[in-house]
Order: structure tokens, then sequence, then C-alpha cells
């Protein structure tokens, strides 16, 4: 394999390499690079030019604008959404954020001429339509992988989102659920087909989507314990857990209790369903076997609350769950652990009052230890 440089300015080279002829038109290929440097410099880069043709590596890839790319890296989601490695929903939100934010503010830079500047534009634009510090963040995420992917793919040769300092919203702290409310709640859903998926997110911190994807195959009432696997999304499909990643914990005495003669109750409804009856294996469904809806769920759960007086959604008991376990004094990772979070830090950020009451309580048995022997021993002085 052959190569030349020429010179076009008094620093300034074209390096071509020649790749041969085209296997259909006969056409000689060649290969062309631009290089700044030294004479000597030239030689030893159209030196490394043959040998980078001669590998097979795609010196001079094809230089897509932004739009063009992320359109790429888009399609390379839907694989993975096909292979349940992301969820459906995020790669919709994924298509979202950049139709409407991404691709109207950077799409038109090509790939390779795309710097830190315009991403920060792009952050800014978004936020002048008057999206939230969160959202911003939500477009952070995706744009800032996809540029990793193009540095791997060898498109570019670093990411520039590297180089922006990302969206920092304010930190939601979640209301905590007050022990007195539960019997309330309970009452309110009593021998309807909410008690079961109530009680569930309430033992187990479970989000809606994984109550009503639950499976019996998933749950072992002998060893109490239950193994997350799939999610029901809204559009009615089942996908992979949030965080990408089953997880097994163990459930509570009172809701095995519930459960077991749920399951018998079941039984004896498919039978009298008898072909009617759709076998998803199901532990919560909407009569035949069929999964409840997400957004029924939640509407029907809120208007029996809006009537016992409470102004409560479902996801309260996820959060009703976490802030008992803490107040009860589960260690904070387990907490984050039985949650499904992908970092012990988003557990401390959501529910930092109850953290700050166990830091206080910290504070007082460590005082009700020491206090004691220090008096003790300053004395002697």
């Amino acid at each position: 394999m052959k190569g030349h440089k020429r010179r076009r300015t008094n620093d300034s080279w074209t390096l071509t390499v020649e790749a041969g002829r085209d296997p259909v038109t006969g056409r000689r290929k060649q290969k062309f690079r631009t290089f700044k440097g030294t004479e000597r410099q030239a030689e030893t880069a159209v030196a490394r030019f043959i040998a980078e043709v001669d590998m097979g590596v795609d010196v001079e890839p094809s230089r897509p604008t932004v739009a063009v790319y992320l359109g790429e890296w888009l399609d390379r989601q839907a694989h993975k959404v096909q292979a349940r490695s992301l969820k459906r929903r995020t790669f919709e939100r994924y298509q979202e954020l950049v139709r409407l934010h991404a691709n109207p503010a950077i799409g038109a830079i090509p790939l390779g001429k795309l710097r830190a500047v315009h991403v920060e534009r792009a952050y800014q634009a978004a936020r002048d339509k008057g999206l939230s510090e969160r959202t911003v963040l939500h477009l952070h995420r995706p744009l800032f992988t996809a540029l990793r992917d193009a540095v791997r793919l060898q498109y570019i040769s670093r990411n520039v989102a590297e180089s922006v300092e990302p969206p920092r919203p304010r930190t939601r702290e979640v209301e905590p659920l007050e022990v007195s409310r539960i019997p309330v709640i309970l009452g309110a859903i009593a021998g309807t087909d909410l008690e079961v998926p109530t009680l569930i997110a309430l033992g187990t911190g479970m989000r809606r989507g994984e109550v009503l994807g639950l499976r019996w195959k998933d749950l072992d009432l002998d060893a109490g314990t239950a193994r997350l696997s799939q999610t029901l999304s809204d559009d009615g499909s089942f996908d992979v857990p949030k965080t990408n990643r089953s997880r097994t914990f163990h459930i509570p005495t009172f809701l095995i209790a519930a459960l077991r003669p749920h399951r018998k109750a079941q039984t004896e409804r498919r039978l009298l369903c008898g072909t009617a009856w759709v076998d998803l294996d199901l532990v919560v469904d909407r009569g035949d076997g069929r999964p409840m809806r997400v957004t029924a769920l939640s509407q029907r759960f809120r208007y029996a609350m809006s009537k016992a007086g409470l102004d409560l959604h479902f996801h309260a008991l996820r959060h009703g769950n976490a802030t008992l376990s803490l107040s009860a004094g589960i260690d904070l990772k387990v907490t984050s652990q039985r949650l499904g979070h992908s970092a012990i830090g988003i557990t401390g950020d959501l529910y930092t009052h109850v953290a700050d009451e166990l830091d206080r309580q910290a504070a007082q048995k460590l005082d009700d230890l020491l206090a004691p022997i220090v008096g003790g021993a300053l004395t002697k002085r």
C-alpha cells in the first residue's frame, strides 16, 4: 500500500494513501487527510496513515451533522429496547428530547465542529423555553451518552459535553407518610381490588408499574422473598425495571399473609373465567388475568383517598415505605437497595427529613454513651 504527501502551505500537508480499487467500478480508491507540522513529521504521519488504512480503520468516516448522528444513535437505542436492556419509556423520552430541544439548537452543526459552547447554548435555549433545571438535566444525559458513543466509534476525538457543567436541579424533599394515616388508607381500599396493590407498595416500596408487573413466579411466599424482574409501562407493555436490573428482597409477614388468600381467590376466579382467562401469571390483574392499567390504578387510588379525606397519590406509598423504613432504623444502604435506587445518594437526597432526624438521634445516643465518661474524666483534672 502506497502513500505520499503534498505541501499545501509552509506547515500544512495533504496526505494521500492509495487504498486499491473499487471492486464494482474499478476506480482507484484514495484516502485523504490534512496534517499540520514539519516535513519530517508529515512523513511519519503518512506511514501511520498507511498503517491505519491497512488495518481497516475508517480514517475518514462520514461527517454527519449532529442531527444525523443523533438519529443513528437513537436507532441503536431502539435495538436496546428490543433486547430489553433499555426501557421503552426511556427511549421515547430520548426521542422527544432530541426532537424538541437538541436538534433545533445544535442539529445543523457538523458533529466534528460541535463545541462545548454550542451545548451550553442548547441548554440555555431550553431554559428560555421555560423548561426546569431537572428537564434540562434530562436533556444533558442522553446528549452526553450519545457523544461518548461518538468518541468510541471514532467520529470525534473527545466528548465536548464533558466540559459543560451539568444542570443542577433543586433537590426534591419528599413529604413523610405519617403512621396515623395508614389505617385510614387501608380502610378506604379494604375489600376492593386496590387492597393488594396498596399492600405490596406499602410493604415493598415498589413503583406502581413494578407492582402491576409482579408475577407469582417472582414470589416465594415460603421463603418470604420477592424478585423484581419486569414493570408494566403506561402503554400496557412489559419492560425492564427502571434501573435495568432485577433485584431480590425479603417481604414483610403482613404482606405474605395478605397474598396467600389473594392467590386462592384468584385461582377460583380463573376457573370461573375458563378460556376467557389470560394467563400472564400476574399477582394483580383486572379480573381476567390481564394487567390493570397503570393510569387506572393511579386514578382509582386517588379517588378513594379523596373520599377518605386524604390528598395522596399511589406513589406516596413508595415514599411511605422508605420514610418508615429509615425511621425504624433500617440502614440507608439497605433501604436504597430495596427501593431499587441506582445510587445511595439518591435515597439520601430524597429523604433528608428522615436522615436529619436519624442524625440527631445518633448524636443523642453518642452523647448518652460518652457524656458520663468524658465528664468524669475532666473533673479529675
